[in-house]
C-alpha cells in the first residue's frame, strides 16, 4: 500500500509539469483512487443525551474526496452488529459494549448518493431519548452504544475513517442555571468615584432551546451568612432600595442564553464589602440547576487608602537584630519600602501566634486591610484575624484572612466595617512553621 501511495505522490508531480494533452488523469492515478469517501467524525464519539420529550439529533457527516472531486458516489450506512461490536471493540478493550436497540433510535436514510457537484453529506440519527434513558437505567452494567459504518458497493472508502461509534453516556434532564465562572470574581470599586452600575448576569439552558421559557427570580438572603461561615469572608446584603432585580425574564425560543440586568444605585453605598446572591426561583418547563441556582454578586467599594503619617507598630515577636539593622522589626510594615519587612524571631525561636498592633493616631472607620508578604519568595504567613479597639483593651474581631502561598502581590481582606484607633493583626498559622513576616500593612476606611 505504501508503494501505491509513491506511484501516486510521483504521478501527481509529473501531472504538475505537462499539459492535458500529454497525459489523461485516469492514466497517472489508478481508479480506486478516483473517489475516496470517510466519515468526518469517525472514531469514538462521546454523547450525552438530554431527555426534552422530543428525538435528540446527531449528525453524521461523510465526505467525498479523491483526485476525481466532480465524480458520482454511492455509499451505504449500516449499523454493526453486537457480534462485530464484540470483536472489534468489546473483547479487545475488555468492556462491555451493547448495541442499543432499533426502538431507541432510526436513521434518516441508510443510502447516500453524491452528485458531481457535492462534496459531503450529512446524515441524521434521531435518538428517542425516553426509551434511551429507560434501557440505560434497568441495565446500568452495560455501556450502550450505536457503532455506524459506511461502505459502498461503487466506491473507494478510507478503511481508517469508515466507522463513528457513538457511545451513550447518559441522559439528563434539561435544566436551567446561571453561567459563571469558579470561584466568582469579587468587583472591586473605588468609593470616591462611585456611580450608578449594572451588573450582566449570565443564564440559560444546558440544551437547545425550542421553547418560550418563563424565568423568575429573586434575592436568596440566606446564602450570604451561609457563604461567609464557609468562606471566612464579611460579606454583607446590598441594602434595600439600592437595586433593581427583575422579577420575572422570558427565554424566547431558539435563544439558549441570556443576561439578567440589575441596577445598583452607587449613591445608596458605603465602603465595604456586599454580595446581591440573586437565585432562578421557577421556570416554565424542566428543572433549576442544583449547582447553578444562585449567583453571588460580590462587590467590593473600597475605602480611601488612610494616611499612614505618624502611625506606629509594635509585635509579641520581632527578630531585632538577624535580619539586619533596622529590619524584622514591626515598624517597618508602616514605612512605604516593600524591601524591609517585620519577622517573628527565629534566633530565638518562636512559634504562632503573632500579634501586630498599629496604632493609627485617631479614631477611624476601618472598611478593608491589605497586606503585602515579604518579597524575593518569603510568603510564610498563612491566616489569621483582624480587631479594632479605642482604647487598646476592650477589642472587637472584625474578619479575618487567609494569605495565598507564594504571591508576594499584596491581598486585601474586607472587614465588618468598624471604627477605632487601634488596629491588631493576629497571625495564626505560618506557610513555614515557626515563621512569619509581612513587608508593608495598608489600612482603607473613612478618615
Amino acid at each position: 500500500m505504501k508503494l501505491k501511495y509513491l506511484l501516486v505522490a510521483g504521478g501527481l508531480m509529473a501531472l504538475g509539469a505537462c499539459t492535458d494533452s500529454d497525459y489523461e488523469l485516469s492514466k497517472i492515478v489508478p481508479e480506486e483512487y478516483h473517489n475516496i469517501l470517510y466519515v468526518n467524525n469517525s472514531g469514538k464519539q462521546a454523547l450525552t443525551l438530554y431527555d426534552t420529550g422530543s428525538d435528540q439529533q446527531y449528525t453524521v457527516s461523510i465526505i467525498k474526496a479523491g483526485s476525481e472531486p466532480t465524480l458520482t458516489a454511492h455509499a451505504s450506512i449500516n449499523v454493526m452488529s453486537q457480534t462485530q461490536i464484540d470483536e472489534e471493540y468489546s473483547i479487545p478493550e475488555g468492556v462491555n459494549y451493547s448495541l442499543i436497540g432499533e426502538d431507541c433510535y432510526s436513521l434518516e436514510t441508510t443510502e447516500v448518493n453524491f452528485s458531481s457537484s457535492d462534496r459531503y453529506k450529512l446524515v441524521n440519527v434521531f435518538f428517542k431519548t425516553s426509551q434511551v434513558k429507560e434501557v440505560m437505567e434497568n441495565n446500568p452494567d452495560r455501556v450502550w452504544v450505536l457503532p455506524l459504518q459506511v461502505t459502498s458497493a461503487t466506491d473507494s472508502i478510507n478503511a481508517d475513517k469508515n466507522e463513528v461509534f457513538i457511545e451513550l453516556e447518559a441522559v439528563l434532564a434539561p435544566t436551567m442555571g446561571f453561567i459563571m465562572a469558579s470561584p466568582v470574581e469579587v468587583i472591586q470599586m473605588d468609593y470616591s468615584a462611585l456611580t450608578d452600575f449594572t451588573a450582566e448576569l449570565p443564564f440559560g439552558l444546558n440544551v437547545d432551546n425550542t421553547w418560550d421559557l418563563e424565568c423568575s427570580f429573586d434575592v436568596d438572603e440566606a446564602y450570604v451568612d451561609e457563604y461567609n461561615r464557609s468562606n471566612s469572608t464579611v460579606f454583607s446584603m446590598f441594602p434595600e432600595g439600592s437595586y433593581t432585580l427583575p422579577e420575572t425574564m422570558t427565554l424566547a425560543n431558539g435563544i439558549t442564553t441570556d443576561e439578567l440586568e440589575i441596577g445598583f444605585s452607587g449613591s445608596a453605598l458605603s465602603p465595604g464589602d456586599y454580595m446581591l446572591p440573586v437565585k432562578i426561583t421557577g421556570v416554565s418547563m424542566f428543572t433549576i440547576s442544583e449547582s447553578n441556582s444562585v449567583y453571588p454578586l460580590m462587590y467590593r467599594i473600597m475605602g480611601t487608602q488612610l494616611d499612614r503619617t505618624g502611625w506606629t507598630a509594635e509585635a509579641t515577636s520581632e527578630e531585632t537584630t538577624g535580619e539586619g539593622a533596622g529590619n524584622g522589626v514591626a515598624g517597618c510594615i508602616l514605612d512605604d519600602d516593600a524591601s524591609t519587612y517585620w519577622h517573628s524571631s527565629w534566633q530565638v525561636m518562636a512559634y504562632p501566634p503573632f500579634e501586630i498592633v498599629i496604632d493609627m493616631q485617631a479614631e477611624h472607620t476601618v472598611s478593608q486591610i491589605a497586606l503585602a508578604q515579604r518579597c524575593n519568595g518569603y510568603t510564610d504567613t498563612a491566616t489569621g484575624r483582624f480587631s479594632i479597639s479605642s482604647d487598646k483593651n476592650s477589642w472587637t474581631e472584625v474578619g479575618q484572612f487567609s494569605m495565598e502561598n507564594g504571591l508576594e502581590e499584596t491581598q486585601t481582606f474586607g472587614v465588618n466595617t468598624a471604627k477605632g484607633r487601634y488596629l491588631k493583626i493576629r497571625i495564626e498559622t505560618s506557610h513555614r512553621d515557626g515563621y512569619a513576616s509581612l513587608s508593608e500593612v495598608y489600612v482603607y476606611g473613612v478618615e
